[in-house]
């Protein structure tokens, strides 16, 4: 099989998997613009690349009754609703607000205006002559050439347009919806290039002249530009939904290790607190967040003393920490004075004792990254081990 032929159809399977990614996401996505024009674009971008393959071309020529070239005009204007979506999407997502109902009705008015343009070019062009389909090396046809010159050129002013608004516009808030955008453009800036080449490949065949290698097709070169385009826009497309699920799963991954030298140094306080075994990883994570908090409202409550995270504290500070930093290290350090205490049997407080108060959030994800900070000052700050041996 050519090499163009593999590279077409893995980046098919690759644009159908995504679409049913996206597929997953579509009830939260048809309620948002930017959403529904994104899933919209990557459907119309698999529409391209289904009908871009031979057999399937064919196989849709006979369904639709041979007639001349159609199922290439459908996969051109399904290109150009691509394009359209996908100027939708960066325009609503970059776009100032005072700006942004006029560079809609630019996206809109422009698809108006080449759609029917696109309609009179197949008449005048691959209809009159009968064409089943435009070849891989052009044609000298000049009806043909006004009829590619309508849709390439749409793409070219809406392929450019995405790069200026995106250029132009302010920053975007969300990482991963900014980070999808950067990679929609570098796709978008390889498509434009790839249709610069069409447009000066398909005038001078028009020309009469025969060039030495074929445009497209499984031995044209179309899939250089094709393949790295398609992947940084589907990559695009598809991480602002993808992207915060992987980093999450990550952060969460790299916490469940940071906590390990806070929850190893509980482990007398938990030995009367035992939990059930869990399999995933994020319930063990919720086990250890829950499990120390629980040590320390619990067997090391009356070990916690107030004059001990205010020393720490005033040596954290002197040292040049922020403020943070610094009651990080004294949180952990009233933990490892409590731990000795409670470990060495010594005697609790009495009832009337009132523990420090230490800092805790109701997030989740911001009490574990506070814990995730004790523990590091637990493990790594010589403060806490001085504090502790000064008290022994």
């Amino acid at each position: 099989m050519p090499l163009a032929s593999i590279v077409h159809l893995v980046a098919l399977v690759t644009i159908a998997i995504a679409v049913a990614y996206r597929a997953t996401t579509w009830r939260e996505d048809h309620k948002v613009p930017a959403g529904r024009a994104l899933s919209l674009a990557m459907v119309n971008l698999f529409v391209v690349y289904l009908l871009g393959w031979a057999p399937f071309y064919w196989l849709a020529y006979d369904l639709l009754g041979r007639i001349p070239s159609l199922p290439q005009v459908i996969q051109h204007i399904a290109w150009m609703a691509m394009s359209c979506y996908a100027h939708l999407f960066v325009i609503r997502v970059s776009t100032p607000i005072g700006r942004m109902r006029k560079r809609l009705r630019f996206g809109h008015g422009l698809f108006a205006v080449a759609l029917p343009l696109l309609l009179i070019g197949y008449v005048i062009g691959p209809l009159r002559i009968g064409l089943p389909i435009v070849g891989p090396s052009g044609t000298h046809d000049p009806g043909v050439l006004v009829y590619d010159l309508i849709w390439e050129t749409h793409n070219i002013i809406v392929l450019v347009d995405i790069m200026l608004v995106r250029w132009r516009s302010m920053a975007i808030e969300r990482t991963f919806l900014r980070v999808g955008v950067r990679f929609m453009g570098l796709g978008c800036l390889i498509w434009l290039l790839m249709l610069i080449h069409k447009v000066i490949y398909q005038a001078i065949v028009s020309m009469g002249y025969t060039l030495p290698y074929e445009e497209n097709g499984v031995h044209g070169i179309q899939f250089l530009f094709s393949a790295p385009g398609v992947c940084f826009l589907v990559t695009g497309m598809t991480i602002p939904s993808w992207g915060p699920r992987v980093a999450r799963y990550w952060h969460r991954l790299r916490a469940y290790h940071q906590l390990t030298p806070l929850w190893e140094a509980l482990t007398p306080a938990r030995a009367a607190m035992p939990g059930a075994a869990l399999r995933s990883r994020n319930s063990r994570l919720r086990q250890r967040v829950i499990g120390i908090r629980d040590a320390l409202v619990g067997p090391l409550r009356d070990h916690l003393d107030e004059n001990t995270i205010h020393l720490a504290k005033q040596r954290a500070m002197r040292s040049g920490l922020t403020e943070d930093d610094a009651q990080a290290v004294a949180e952990a350090a009233v933990i490892a004075a409590a731990v000795s205490a409670h470990t060495n049997s010594k005697a609790a407080a009495p009832p009337d004792h009132r523990p420090p108060q230490l800092r805790w959030a109701q997030d989740f994800d911001a009490e574990t990254a506070w814990l995730v900070k004790v523990s590091q000052a637990y493990h790594r700050s010589p403060i806490v081990s001085a504090i502790v041996e000064s008290l022994r």
